[in-house]
């Protein structure tokens, strides 16, 4: 038996820090989006044992790797199960701030709770996934949620009308728990709402809802790479309404209103040590997800 499943990168519309927890994680809230920008996940069932492929060197196919960890996770007290071979093809970068490890684990539950026919529900899966990684929860949700917590406690939210995103992904990672190992209290800014973001959203304002992008992680990148700024502002002047640092970067995205200014930007682009991907944002899950696991986690 094999499945293919895609899974698809997200991009933080607003990102606001709360405080320090005392489990040594941040307490936040974040506006989660998916893009149409997707790695390939194959999963074919074999008599025994997890083996993971992955196409682009550097990517660990052990048990550091989170899709392997879903697999072991989905198998947990569970006796009799065969194994499954996951062949990840990657075209979201790492450490980019895009989500692209998440979405990969996400769509290793769903394909594997089909294949060994588990008949979890999503709920129960949100359970596991919350193990897993902060972000992974968000991919069984709905392409634009609201995530609060460490961003695992989701709220589901009714996407505005697709608009266009230009990102731009530097060809450097950036360690996420750098970047909250340095955040200053006195660079957040404490006027920034979630609610605002939500507000032009529920209209499909993109202008709007563009103008009021704001990350209080970008700051503290910005200081340590001064190139995010740089594409920033190239963003802007390119002709989008609004420009961000996605989560912790480094992948910066632009936000335009109209396609054929994206289209435009995406061509007059400078050259540079980055790389370019237009996407559109999802407005639902069957955009990418097979009928057969969307109906199986119902």
């Amino acid at each position: 038996m094999k499945l293919e499943i895609k899974t698809p990168a997200k991009i933080n519309l607003g990102l606001k820090i709360l405080g320090k927890r005392d489990d040594g994680y941040h307490e936040l809230e974040t506006l989660f989006q998916m893009v149409d920008f997707y790695d390939h996940l194959e999963i074919e069932i074999i008599p025994s044992g997890i083996q993971l492929e992955c196409d682009v060197p550097g990517i660990p196919a052990d048990s550091t790797n989170l899709v392997w960890r879903a697999a072991e996770a989905l198998r947990e007290g569970r006796t009799g199960l065969p194994g499954a071979v996951l062949r990840l093809k990657k075209k979201i970068p790492s450490g980019a701030g895009l989500g692209g490890g998440s979405g990969n684990a996400a769509g290793a539950l769903l394909g594997l709770n089909k294949l060994w026919d588990l008949r979890l529900t999503r709920p129960q899966l949100q359970k596991i996934a919350e193990k897993l990684g902060s972000d992974v929860p968000f991919f069984l949700e709905s392409p634009c949620a609201l995530g609060q917590g460490r961003g695992e406690r989701l709220a589901s939210l009714q996407s505005a009308e697709k608009f266009d995103v230009l990102l731009v992904s530097p060809h450097f990672p950036i360690s996420t728990a750098e970047v909250y190992g340095r955040l200053k209290w006195g660079l957040t800014k404490g006027e920034n709402d979630i609610s605002i973001l939500r507000k032009f959203l529920s209209k499909s304002d993109v202008p709007g809802l563009a103008n009021c992008l704001f990350n209080d992680l970008e700051p503290v990148v910005i200081e340590g790479y001064p190139q995010i700024q740089d594409i920033k502002e190239e963003l802007n002047r390119s002709g989008a309404c609004g420009a961000l640092l996605s989560g912790s970067g480094s992948t910066v995205f632009g936000v335009y209103s109209d396609s054929e200014k994206a289209e435009k930007a995406l061509a007059n682009f400078p050259k540079g040590n980055w790389d370019l991907k237009l996407c559109k944002t999802l407005k639902s899950l069957s955009e990418f997800l097979p009928d057969e696991i969307l109906s199986y986690t119902d």
